[in-house]
């Protein structure tokens, strides 16, 4: 047995070569069992030696990461060698190594042993709290942590007010997040590049761009504004905001572009869903040199799926798998979505029993793709066959099943998994799950039920809810329920045409006219505009757009005459569309 200095030093080295080793890309089988082999070999870990473990130990894939990681636990919380100062760095090193892990549970057990103990926390604590509670997105439990942060005195530090401006970020509260990034300023410190870039990640929406354009001006301030970090996190913000020219022209003024650079490029003309300008960049990016990454690849095929360009998607397809992301299971997924949204489920279904290995998303996907094309026994069998083989639905695999369940008007079984969620799965059913319950029932005329649905509801009802309530009544003649429906909707949307369309319609139907006069005069006041339709055709890898009441195209000549003809055969075959709508 080694004691004294030297033993520190041997110990240390010793752990920092099984660090190298558990880090490699292709770890050695023989990596995990060198603690053990210090402790057969003589040698006592110490508190050097489980930091270095807890931050390799997320490094190995996640179904043996907590099996290898629980014994470090237990060996180093039982060693009673170890004064408090020292127990509470090897506690700080399990929380992190559980927080890379994604393990909440664990965490939060950690941190509860750590106040019984009456071992204060301090920053590194915290920000495994932090950031093992983004798993869940759960804001309650970020502001609660932010709390317990203020509490104990650590929200004077810049990285942890980093941590949380990211962490508001990740959960889609940028006032919050702003707060933070404020009290930095009054607490006269200096908010650095990584306080910018956590900010912009928080603009994601075309309402927050004024708040982007002066986390913008605050970043010129400071004189970061071009770092290349700084750089793609604007162009990425512009973008999302719906800003494509500044983003366009903040990437044009790029000497050095990276992946990151591109890709943020990319993705923002698929998201605009302009196809071909996010193509033509996807192939500079290759002439220059840059390979495309997965995320390249993902941004391609959602755009494919948004617009419809299937043969585009082939294309991808054929490029991601030739590339070297066939094995990629987040590739394959976003693939299926894809085929399903252009209407080629037959690919999608293909592609998905060809899967080595499904996860929750795969099936998710793939229930959802069938319910989105009308295969409902497809997307019911497939549920069931999950729940079969023991694979825990989330929340999302439910909201897939049940707006199956909407379209295929199947009530009792739309009942069944609803209740199937809460009682079996205990996953509390969010605004969607209540929307697509209110539809089923409003559908199938159970306007009364529905409406005491949405007023049960634990959280407030948004407008789709008060939409497809609306919509109902508009199908079952419901007057009564229609009103209501339509002052909660002008509540919340008070510029939105859909109810005063919708209202006047079922006015319409019961042909009272003068309240149908009262809406139009009310929307003329209000200056509501009711936003034309858009239907988006791909024909021969070119897109077409065509709105409601324009006959702006350069084929419309044609096109309208084959219409024309079209509704004259239809005429001729005595076909009527029935249709209740009044109002155009």
């Amino acid at each position: 047995m080694i004691n004294g200095p030297s033993f520190k030093i041997l110990n240390h080295c010793w752990v920092e070569l099984c660090y190298k080793r558990i880090c490699e890309p292709k770890p050695s089988p023989q990596s995990p069992p060198s603690l053990f082999q210090m402790k057969q070999n003589g040698l006592e870990p110490n508190n050097f030696t489980f930091p270095f473990l807890a931050k390799a130990w997320p490094s190995f894939p996640t179904s043996n990461s907590p099996k290898l990681f629980t014994p470090i636990y237990l060996c180093a919380n039982s060693n009673p060698r170890y004064n408090s100062h020292e127990r509470r760095g090897l506690l700080e090193c399990d929380a992190y190594g559980f927080a890379q892990l994604g393990f909440l549970d664990k965490v939060l057990r950690l941190f509860h042993g750590m106040r019984f103990a009456r071992i204060l926390p301090d920053t590194i604590t915290v920000m495994g709290l932090t950031q093992a509670s983004l798993e869940t997105k759960n804001l309650a439990l970020v502001k609660a942590i932010h709390a317990f942060g203020i509490q104990i005195g650590i929200d004077g530090d810049v990285s942890m007010a980093n941590t949380w401006i990211s962490a508001y970020s990740k959960c889609d509260d940028l006032s919050s997040a702003m707060a933070v990034f404020n009290g930095i300023e009054i607490g006269a410190r200096t908010p650095d590049i990584s306080t910018i870039v956590s900010l912009l990640s928080s603009c994601i929406q075309p309402d927050k761009l004024l708040q982007g354009v002066l986390i913008h001006c605050h970043g010129i301030q400071m004189g970061c504004d071009s770092d290349i970090f700084v750089v793609n996190a604007l162009i990425s913000m512009y973008s999302r905001c719906g800003d494509i020219l500044s983003s366009r022209f903040l990437f044009d003024g790029m000497s050095n572009r990276t992946c990151v650079s591109w890709t943020a490029m990319i993705s923002g003309y698929a998201d605009k869903g302009d196809l071909n300008e996010a193509l033509r960049l996807f192939h500079a990016m290759e002439a220059a040199g840059e390979k495309p990454d997965l995320v390249t690849v993902l941004s391609l095929v959602s755009g494919c799926g948004q617009t419809g360009a299937l043969e585009l998607g082939k294309w991808i397809h054929n490029y991601a798998f030739s590339n070297g992301l066939r094995d990629s299971i987040v590739v394959c997924n976003a693939l299926i979505d894809m085929y399903a949204k252009c209407g080629n489920v037959n690919s999608a279904r293909e592609l998905f029993y060809a899967l080595p290995v499904r996860t929750v998303v795969s099936w998710t996907t793939m229930i959802a793709g069938f319910a989105l094309n009308g295969n409902y026994e497809e997307a019911l069998d497939l549920f069931c066959l999950m729940v079969d083989l023991d694979l825990k639905p989330n929340h999302l695999t439910f909201l897939a099943i049940l707006q199956a369940c909407t379209h295929a008007g199947l009530l009792e079984k739309g009942m069944e998994f609803f209740d199937m969620m809460k009682k079996v799965y205990k996953i509390n059913p969010g605004v969607d799950h209540f929307s697509c319950m209110a539809d089923l029932l409003g559908r199938k005329g159970r306007l009364e039920e529905a409406t005491e649905l949405v007023k049960s509801m634990p959280m407030k009802p948004d407008a789709r809810i008060w939409g497809a309530l609306l919509s109902a009544c508009k199908i079952h003649h419901n007057v009564e329920i229609g009103e209501y429906a339509c002052r909660r909707l002008f509540e919340l949307e008070p510029q939105g045409a859909v109810p005063f369309v919708e209202m006047a319609n079922i006015y319409a139907s019961e042909r009272r006219w003068d309240e149908v006069a009262a809406l139009r005069r009310a929307m003329k006041f209000k200056k509501v505009k009711k936003i034309p339709g858009q239907s988006l055709l791909h024909v021969n890898g070119k897109p077409h757009v065509f709105t409601v009441e324009d006959r702006g195209h350069p084929e419309g000549l044609l096109i309208y005459a084959m219409l024309d003809s079209l509704a004259l055969q239809l005429k001729e075959e005595q076909y009527s569309p029935h249709s209740d709508n009044f109002v155009k």
